[in-house]
């Protein structure tokens, strides 16, 4: 796995076994308590208990509130293969406002200092897939290191302004006015309701060029009733992008928020999205390890211990089944 001399099929179709996946979750400590005293309306009896000095409530998706402490890992597993997942990396995120937990790292920089040790170690990782929690300035970085990162789009962007394509011709001209929307880069059209449409654009491929940092391009195809146009949109963060707009302040366009290396509803997209599936697997694993899906640990850095602690387990029957020959029954 991530073997930088093997094949490692298309920059949009990577193979399994370069790609890794990640997720964070919140762990349960053993005790659901907040206050270290409750007191018996009834009987006026003071009760005191233990509370984890980290745990604190956090919003998962779908709304649901949750107590505990947060963790976050990264994998990699072969195609096809059971009990072939490894696991990379660990960490404990901060959950809290930094002022309450100033010794951990948010969620989103986290990924991104991980992300860079394993590309470091394991220059054959092709693509990393994780969910919305990493917004663009976490997933620029990691495109200029020359990997393919894979995210939904976060819900709320409004279609953005790109650029104008002219054609100049004997007999005229023509136009196309081109927004991102949906991760992609689209047409903008207006029906003859006097609505707004935006078409996306095919995207031919996705090109990766690489000097000191990575580039990567989407060679699209503008339908014209003159003749389709070849256009390359960059998808990475640029100079100008980073530029300070005088009138507001801020970098002139995020554009990795706003543009997607493998836009997500596409074939390629939804292949990727289920491959950070097994995220989900490994924090489900890990509830069910002990008693009443509680971590049998107070504080966030006893919890990462424990957590450490499983994902060795994990890693060994990896190694163990794999050094078995093939057709070897379990």
């Amino acid at each position: 796995m991530m073997a930088e001399s093997r094949a490692r099929g298309s920059w949009i179709y990577p193979e399994r076994d370069q790609v890794i996946h990640g997720d964070a979750t919140v762990a349960a400590p053993p005790s659901k308590h907040t206050q270290h005293e409750t007191v018996d309306k009834e009987t006026g009896e003071i009760r005191r208990h233990r509370v984890d000095p980290d745990a604190s409530y956090t919003t998962e998706g779908g709304g649901r509130r949750v107590y505990g402490n947060k963790f976050l890992s990264l994998a990699v597993r072969v195609a096809r293969t059971p009990h072939s997942r490894v696991i990379l990396a660990l960490e404990s995120v901060r959950h809290k406002s930094k002022k309450r937990d100033p010794e951990r790292e948010d969620e989103g920089a986290a990924v991104v200092r991980l992300v860079h040790h394993l590309l470091n170690k394991a220059p054959g990782i092709r693509a990393f897939t994780y969910d919305t929690a990493l917004r663009g300035v976490h997933r620029a970085p990691l495109i200029a290191d020359g990997i393919v990162v894979f995210t939904r789009q976060h819900g709320g962007l409004a279609p953005h302004s790109l650029q104008r394509y002219e054609k100049n011709y004997k007999n005229g001209k023509c136009s196309h006015y081109l927004y991102t929307a949906e991760g992609r880069v689209c047409e903008r059209h207006i029906t003859v309701d006097g609505e707004t449409y935006y078409a996306p654009l095919p995207v031919e491929e996705l090109e990766r060029r690489k000097q000191k940092k990575s580039r990567f391009y989407h060679r699209l195809a503008i339908p014209c009733s003159r003749g389709d146009h070849e256009l390359r949109i960059r998808v990475d963060e640029t100079k100008e992008d980073r530029e300070i707009d005088p009138s507001s302040q801020k970098p002139r366009f995020n554009r990795a928020e706003h543009l997607r290396q493998i836009p997500p509803d596409t074939p390629a997209g939804r292949r990727l999205l289920g491959f950070r599936q097994d995220s989900e697997s490994i924090h489900s694993r890990f509830d069910q390890a002990y008693p009443h899906k509680r971590v049998p640990a107070y504080g966030a850095n006893a919890g990462l211990l424990i957590y450490i602690g499983y994902a060795w387990v994990n890693n060994s029957i990896t190694r163990a089944l794999g050094q078995r020959p093939f057709g070897l029954a379990a």
